[in-house]
């Protein structure tokens, strides 16, 4: 069976128990949030058998848009006790069920409460049109995502994390200077998309290429306005000579069975161009004053963004921690990086977390 043949036949098991899981959502009432999660709920193979509970929720944000996420219960989880919880929060052009939804696993198994969801836009999620990566709404999200944490009675609020995976680090720091509920924040990978696309991902845009950039996207823009379909372009595109080492990797993980989903076709709207390049995600960090931990691979192209982040931010708490050998996609499942960084992370948030 070809990739395209696997591809049709994964969307028709998909709606099916999507189907199955609506049926359950009418039947089945066990006193826990949402419904239990009866699709694959990540795409990297995970042990099942860990004990650990997924449940698919959903909550409401600005502008009458739908979430969706998966709430991941560690094992012998017990709705009278009180846990500390973690956001999981995927790259661009990803969903629940790829980075973000592995790490929520593996920080459940360790005992956290942890939300890996879709961004608006994206995924499961509600908003139109899909496709958009606006940076400034995932900061919402993130917001919104808080607020139903809040809501649950298993959650201690004074004790509530965040984790960003590539764009979703950078999205991370740019809501915590102002999130104050967020107790505490990591990245892997963490990359600023507002940076990278201005400068590029290996810093080699110049000022007069990125004022070229903004009026194409601005050209193009103008005819959607007047009737012209909205143009979407692979943010992974077919590997060149000169695509960069991440982008190479990010084909191999999103466009090939590696970790391909059905609500992933790792495109975006090129009038997103515009909204990416206007964002900063350290616009704010002076205010920045939670613990931070950055994990970042050894082999990583957007190493240079870590840097960056960890010298602008203004406490003493604050860590990169760099593990050897690994690439910035290396990150997103590769087992002795993922290994690493669960370990790293987990020792972060009991700490930062702890009562």
């Amino acid at each position: 069976m070809n990739f395209k043949s696997m591809k049709k036949t994964a969307l028709v098991l998909f709606a099916v128990l999507l189907s199955m899981s609506w049926a359950s959502a009418q039947t089945e009432n066990d006193g826990l949030p949402g419904t239990p999660q009866t699709e694959a709920y990540v795409v990297t193979p995970v042990d099942t058998t860990s004990g650990v509970i997924v449940r698919k929720v959903s909550f409401l944000r600005s502008n009458n848009i739908v979430l969706v996420g998966n709430l991941f219960l560690p094992k012998d989880f017990d709705t009278t006790k009180k846990y500390p919880a973690i956001l999981s929060i995927h790259p661009a052009g990803s969903v629940k069920e790829q980075s973000a939804g592995l790490y929520a696993f593996h920080l459940a198994e360790n005992g956290f409460v942890t939300l890996a969801f879709d961004a608006a836009y994206a995924g499961e999620s509600g908003g139109t049109p899909h496709w958009s990566e606006a940076p400034y709404e995932r900061v919402e999200d993130i917001r919104y995502a808080v607020d139903y944490l809040v809501t649950l009675p298993f959650v201690d609020e004074r004790r509530i994390g965040a984790l960003g995976l590539c764009a979703g680090g950078g999205y991370v720091i740019a809501t915590a200077p102002t999130e104050r509920r967020l107790r505490a924040v990591a990245g892997a990978s963490a990359a600023d998309i507002g940076a990278a696309n201005r400068e590029g991902w290996l810093r080699s845009r110049s000022v007069a290429d990125q004022i070229k950039l903004l009026e194409d996207v601005a050209a193009q823009r103008t005819r959607e306005a007047r009737g012209a379909e909205l143009m979407k372009v692979y943010m992974c595109p077919e590997p060149t000579a000169e695509t960069a080492p991440s982008f190479r990797e990010g084909y191999d993980y999103y466009r090939t069975p590696r970790a391909w989903h059905p609500r992933a076709d790792n495109l975006y709207l090129r009038r997103s161009q515009a909204t990416k390049m206007a964002f900063s995600a350290i616009e704010n960090i002076s205010l920045l004053t939670q613990p931070v931990l950055l994990v970042v691979g050894e082999k990583a192209d957007s190493e240079w963004q870590t840097e960056r982040i960890y010298k602008a931010l203004p406490g003493d708490d604050k860590e990169i921690y760099t593990i050897p050998g690994y690439s910035h996609i290396d990150l997103y499942d590769k087992a002795g990086a993922v290994d690493s960084a669960v370990k790293k992370l987990v020792e972060f948030f009991r700490r930062t977390l702890a009562e």
